[in-house]
């Protein structure tokens, strides 16, 4: 999903003329993944219960490590379903937050100094590649975008410098 946010006047505090925000798409919420987890032990352990009264107490076990590897294996993608960047432009700078519920890492870069990589697909099933370069630091983003989303993602960025550059003080 891609979110983008051109502000008519530049942000006073901030300097900031419009945002761009870039999530994968999500299937499966936090609170999803709680009740198919919670469905899925009650219907798994209920059996293994069952089988362990029975005599096959090997079962319990091997439940326990299928609950317990499935749990895992679910959270790990909803978290990485749960990422979010934000790319914000001011006519100074250029900031990229990444992360899940707060930003975890900031990058804050001179826009003088930045530019937008455009590096094409090597094969037509594969995607572009969009970066952020600052001084030789790159930085990709929107890699969990399709490319129909990808190239919505271009298009805002050109607008957003742009809309960037018109916010420039004239020095003359």
């Amino acid at each position: 999903m891609i979110a983008s946010e051109i502000l008519p006047e530049p942000d006073p505090s901030s300097g900031v003329v419009g945002h761009v925000t870039l999530q994968p798409n999500n299937s499966m919420s936090w609170r999803a993944l709680k009740w198919f987890l919670l469905f899925m032990m009650t219907v798994s352990f209920s059996i293994a219960i069952t089988l362990t009264v029975l005599g096959y107490w090997v079962v319990l076990i091997f439940t326990t490590l299928e609950m317990a590897v499935l749990s895992y294996c679910l959270w790990l993608c909803v978290r990485r379903s749960s990422i979010q960047e934000v790319i914000s432009f001011g006519p100074e700078t250029v900031t990229l937050e990444v992360g899940i519920d707060s930003p975890q890492e900031r990058h804050i870069w001179q826009r003088f100094f930045t530019t937008i990589e455009i590096e094409a697909a090597p094969h037509p099933w594969y995607r572009k590649s969009v970066a952020l370069v600052h001084r030789g630091e790159r930085r990709e983003v929107g890699k969990f975008l399709p490319q129909k989303e990808q190239e919505q993602l271009i298009k805002s960025l050109r607008e957003l410098v742009r809309k960037a550059d018109e916010a420039l003080p004239f020095r003359g």
